[in-house]
């Protein structure tokens, strides 16, 4: 194993199972990637950040009327994202290529990080596991913040594991800042980290980790203290405190499995009809979390195993009290240490039973319930499926490049997608009554509106449409309704 000493002999076979994972995890994000495909959502928002910073102007929201400091993503993947730029120009092909670099770098360090505790043939399946995982595959060469995350976090379990002294601790905790300023959760990372530290009796590197962490985030912290805008902080909800447990502890209990097999549960419980198929999935996917938990709790009983157990059980509770979801997203992070529970909770739970040879079979086990769907995602394409559901919203700002011809910014709920394909200022639409969203485009005004009436699945109705419907009198359609998708020209007086 790694971090012991090797013999001769096992270095071709490492370097084989290196190989050999570096290659599946390339082929399955590689598969999975349409190298052509404009950032969406966050990614936009990432991208349009690093284009001001090659730009000039800062760390700002230059698309935005005000122009305002943004507040709200940590700037490590903008900043990374903007050098790259600054290389490259504005390429998504150098922006998709660069994530996939990231996801396969972190399959291997993750498989390097596996080794440190697990028998060299559990971990090289468990390493193919995670290679072929279908949600590392569907993000791993997106233009999101995860690709850079996801390498981030490997590397500083392995320094972490392998690390000693103080010095490699200043190393632990720029790696674990550097987690954080590219997503906030990287402190959960952070905190597991500093406490294994601690259990180890190695205070002098968990004080040298936490004091590098420290200096790391001081510039993004007075940052924060100095702005005025949206913070995540903000968005925490301290009202009905149980409910929102309740809620989220019921979302992440049925997307555990969902994570490793597929979205089996998902389909169940968001898209199928019936009482009762719901139940009875949520009952399966309760039955999984449970032996990943059981899992867990085996993996923290040892010193070099203990971060398995302590990554997740730091991560959860603030994934239970965060009042938003992403369809999931937060846990794209956990599958390593979900593919780790699962393996030592199928050990633990069937040597009760008598079946003594678990152990053996466990990895292969869940590289076996791994490929299905990673499979079936790839032969019926669907990323291309996904990305086809954006062509109303593409040939919107296509139209809006062509014929946009009267001045001024667009309102629309995706200002960085549309900015990212327009270069045009826009404006977010938040308004939740009639007269602040009227307001909102005098104040800046306003020369088109971009509507989605249905961006997600059981979305519910958008006030903004509805807002334009009620004094339609004001606005005129000009492009559209195309799936849900119309712009509307704002007419002389509303908008000025």
């Amino acid at each position: 194993m790694i971090g012991r000493r090797l013999r001769r002999s096992q270095v071709p076979i490492l370097l084989l199972q290196g190989f050999l994972i570096g290659l599946a995890s390339t082929t399955s994000v590689t598969l999975n990637t349409l190298f052509k495909a404009p950032p969406r959502y966050d990614g936009a928002g990432y991208a349009t950040l690093a284009w001001g910073l090659v730009q000039g102007y800062g760390y700002h929201e230059w698309q935005h009327p005000d122009a305002r400091p943004h507040s709200h993503f940590p700037p490590g993947y903008p900043l990374t994202l903007g050098l790259l730029f600054h290389l490259t120009g504005r390429s998504v092909l150098a922006a998709h290529i660069f994530s996939v670099a990231l996801t396969v770098g972190a399959s291997i360090l993750t498989w390097l990080w596996l080794q440190t505790f697990s028998r060299r043939r559990t971990a090289f399946l468990l390493g193919l596991s995670l290679a072929a995982n279908w949600t590392w595959g569907r993000t791993g060469g997106t233009i999101q913040s995860e690709p850079l995350f996801l390498f981030l976090s490997a590397a500083a379990l392995c320094v972490a594991h392998w690390g000693r002294g103080r010095g490699f601790g200043i190393g632990i905790g720029l790696l674990l800042g550097a987690c954080i300023l590219t997503r906030h959760v990287g402190i959960c990372l952070a905190a597991a980290v500093l406490l294994d530290l601690l259990l180890r009796r190695q205070v002098g590197t968990a004080l040298a980790t936490g004091l590098a962490i420290s200096v790391v985030l001081l510039p993004w912290l007075g940052w924060l203290a100095a702005s005025e805008g949206r913070t995540q902080a903000g968005l925490f909800d301290g009202g009905n405190f149980l409910s929102l447990l309740a809620r989220q502890g019921i979302f992440y209990l049925r997307r555990i499995p969902d994570q490793i097999m597929g979205p089996v549960v998902e389909m169940a419980t968001v898209f199928a009809r019936g009482r009762t198929i719901s139940i009875l999935a949520t009952v399966w996917a309760a039955a999984v979390s449970l032996v990943i938990i059981r899992g867990w709790i085996r993996t923290c009983k040892l010193d070099r195993s203990r971060l398995a157990g302590l990554v997740p059980a730091t991560t959860f509770p603030l994934l239970l009290v965060w009042p938003f979801t992403e369809a999931g997203r937060f846990l794209i992070p956990l599958v390593p240490f979900l593919l780790v529970g699962l393996a030592e909770g199928l050990t633990v739970c069937t040597a009760r039973l008598g079946l003594r040879a678990a152990r053996k079979w466990a990895p292969g086990f869940v590289l076996l319930v791994s490929l299905p769907y990673s499979l079936y995602s790839i032969a019926t394409a669907r990323v291309q499926a996904q990305e086809r559901t954006h062509a109303a919203f593409d040939s919107a700002c296509a139209w809006i490049v062509v014929n946009g011809k009267q001045p001024g910014p667009v309102a629309t709920h995706y200002a960085a997608d549309l900015s990212w394909q327009t270069g045009r200022q826009a404006l977010e639409v938040q308004a939740l009554n009639h007269e602040d969203f009227l307001s909102d485009l005098a104040r800046y005004g306003v020369a088109y509106v971009v509507l989605d009436e249905q961006p997600f699945v059981n979305a519910l109705p958008d006030p903004a449409a509805q807002a334009v419907k009620t004094a339609i009198n004001r606005f005129l359609l000009v492009w559209g309704p195309d799936q849900g998708v119309s712009i509307y020209q704002v007419r002389p007086g509303v908008g000025r």
